[in-house]
């Protein structure tokens, strides 16, 4: 009888254990069709949005600016390429007159001299005239991610450059500065400054480029459907301008670190931009999110 007990418990174990294999592989399959069925979907929305408004729409409809002389105000060499790169192409090719201001030489590991030519390089690149490039040199503003730069000197340059190009719109990091990094963040509060003691000329329109997560950060063109839901203004680059885009950034040599070189493979600033106009209420709520 005992005997008897014993099989019957070990089949119904057995069963147990047989059923509850078979139900898990069920959910991993059905899950698996989903996440398969989302990922399929996602691809060809990207692919709609991207042959729909990156071949189809004439490029001076594709989230236009509508401005004559744009000031692109960065912190360091390289910063051009690697965040507003499909801006400043866009925007060149747009017959926009174009204006770059770097506010340090980049001379973090002594190579200030040899950044000062990759920009010049670079920006010609994209389409910028050597002449509308603009690098300071200036101790109070070191190329130091742990430098806090005074806000009022980086106002005073910005106020300057404004007034004697006579630009109309000027381009600059969010509070984010896309990576955190303490240089990009010193323009936004600069330019925050300017707006609050009403340095700002008042023919000029500032657009900040959104920062984003990580995920976002890295995804390339599969950005593309949220960059158009999220935002109104964009500029992004085709598939063969791309290249463009990625072979300024390839001349800035001397920061072609392996893990740059991913980022320009990788990164949706690498070929997609997206702009926040911003204004005095907007800043005002910045400054108090910041206190």
């Amino acid at each position: 009888m005992s005997q008897t007990n014993i099989t019957y418990g070990s089949e119904f174990a057995y069963n147990l254990y047989v059923d509850l294999v078979a139900e898990t592989l069920i959910y991993l399959r059905n899950f698996s069709l989903c996440i398969s069925v989302w990922i399929v979907g996602y691809l060809l929305v990207c692919y709609l949005v991207y042959r729909r408004y990156a071949r189809k729409l004439p490029t001076r409809t594709r989230g236009s600016l509508k401005t004559k002389r744009v000031l692109i105000a960065v912190a360091h060499p390289d910063d051009e390429c690697m965040f507003f790169g499909p801006t400043i192409y866009r925007l060149c090719e747009q017959g926009a007159d174009v204006y770059i201001l770097c506010l340090s030489n980049g001379n973090f590991e002594g190579l200030g001299s040899t950044r000062r030519k990759e920009l010049w390089e670079a920006c010609q690149e994209l389409g910028v005239p050597e002449q509308n490039i603009c690098l300071v040199t200036d101790t109070r503003l070191p190329d130091d991610p742990k430098a806090q730069w005074p806000v009022p000197v980086v106002a005073k340059l910005l106020q300057h450059q404004l007034d004697a190009l006579d630009i109309d719109t000027l381009v600059t990091f969010d509070r984010g500065g896309v990576s955190s990094h303490r240089n990009h963040t010193a323009i936004f509060y600069a330019v925050a400054y300017m707006f609050v003691e009403k340095l700002l000329p008042k023919r000029c329109t500032v657009y900040t480029l959104d920062s984003v997560n990580i995920v976002r950060k890295y995804w390339g063109y599969l950005d593309l459907p949220l960059s158009f839901l999220l935002s109104s203004k964009r500029y992004f680059v085709r598939w063969t301008e791309s290249r463009r885009v990625a072979g300024a950034m390839r001349r800035h040599r001397s920061q072609l670190a392996w893990f740059r070189r991913l980022y320009v493979a990788l990164s949706r600033y690498m070929v997609i931009n997206t702009l926040r106009r911003v204004t005095l209420p907007d800043i005002e709520l910045e400054l108090d999110v910041d206190d």
